[in-house]
């Protein structure tokens, strides 16, 4: 007996005057449910899957929910093999295709002639996972389908340490086709230097489009995770660097982390609080021309706990220099 095909709204669980956003929402629910990544070896959820997918694919096309709207899943199925048959004809494929009839609402017969639906279906999805990931999907392996089929183009969020994004990295990504019969892993380079919402274009890498035109492009968008103690300002590379007041007396030298290791940086004497020295090529590399540069923002730390003694001496030291902080500033109040 041949199964029913389930009403597409009803598949979603979305009402037929559902807009973009209620069928998008949907979509994404369902798919981080039933995505194969997330549900191995159980038939039924892929079966679900591709179910969502063909749903969601017909209910976001204007022309396709028209036509499911008068003529149910009949109205359907032969403007699908019309653009199958136009792909397979401007691609120049036959082989490994098949012969493709239908009847149009009205009766009549329609031939399309032998059709490879595989430029029509590949959708592919990026499946690698990335511990605290901003996008709900990159840590399941699902990369969000495109809203534009004709642009073809898929994108695909990261979240890298703030060391990769400085240094660069290379990601290894696995495109899988919806019913998992194909697949692939690629290595996309991360170019030293990017920076949140960065984005890598990889060409040829995304989505066969409809009409004959080129496959689109995997887009991948860039998130930078923060670090416990580097700050980056455009090129440079921020360190707060805590010294005693008894250092910033006398000068000394102390060593300070770096993006590439560990240095000894020299503190003259007499520094004040809030200078910045300045580590010379030691911030985030650029594209062309030099890196940036490090920048060790000194601030001045007095002993947790101190004596009446000890800070009767403080006072007195400022006193025996007529010494006001403030009288240089800006500000007179």
């Amino acid at each position: 007996m041949a199964e029913t095909k389930r009403d597409l709204y009803e598949v979603l669980g979305v009402s037929k005057t559902a807009g973009a956003e209620d069928l998008k929402k949907a979509y994404r629910k369902l798919a981080r449910k039933y995505h194969p990544d997330v549900n191995r070896n159980d038939p039924s959820a892929e079966r679900r899957f591709k179910e969502v997918q063909e749903a969601y694919d017909i209910l976001t096309d204007n022309k396709k929910r028209q036509a499911y709207d008068q003529f149910g899943h009949a109205g359907v199925s032969s403007s699908a093999a019309a653009e199958a048959a136009a792909a397979a004809a401007a691609s120049g494929r036959r082989q490994g295709g098949f012969r493709y009839a239908t009847q149009t609402p009205g009766g009549a017969t329609v031939d399309f002639g032998e059709v490879d639906l595989h430029d029509i279906f590949e959708s592919f999805v990026g499946n690698r996972r990335n511990r605290g990931s901003r996008n709900p999907y990159a840590s399941g392996g699902f990369a969000e389908a495109p809203e534009a089929p004709a642009t073809a183009d898929i994108t695909h969020e990261v979240m890298l340490s703030f060391e990769a994004a400085i240094k660069g990295t290379t990601l290894d990504l696995r495109l899988d086709t919806v019913n998992r019969a194909h697949s692939e892993t690629i290595a996309v380079k991360i170019p030293p230097g990017v920076h949140e919402g960065s984005k890598v274009r990889v060409r040829g890498r995304g989505q066969p489009a409809m009409g004959g035109r080129s496959r689109g492009d995997l887009i991948i968008s860039i998130h930078v995770d923060a670090h416990p103690y580097f700050v980056r300002v455009g090129q440079d590379i921020i360190l707060d660097v805590p010294i005693s007041a008894g250092e910033a007396a006398s000068g000394t030298t102390i060593r300070v982390p770096t993006i590439d290791g560990p240095l000894e940086m020299r503190v003259p004497a007499g520094i004040v609080g809030g200078m910045k020295l300045r580590l010379k090529g030691r911030g985030v590399p650029a594209r062309s021309g030099p890196p940036g540069d490090q920048l060790c923002r000194i601030i001045i730390q007095l002993p947790e706990e101190l004596t009446d003694a000890e800070k009767q001496q403080l006072q007195q030291m400022d006193q025996g220099h007529h010494f006001n902080p403030r009288a240089k500033t800006a500000w007179k109040l």
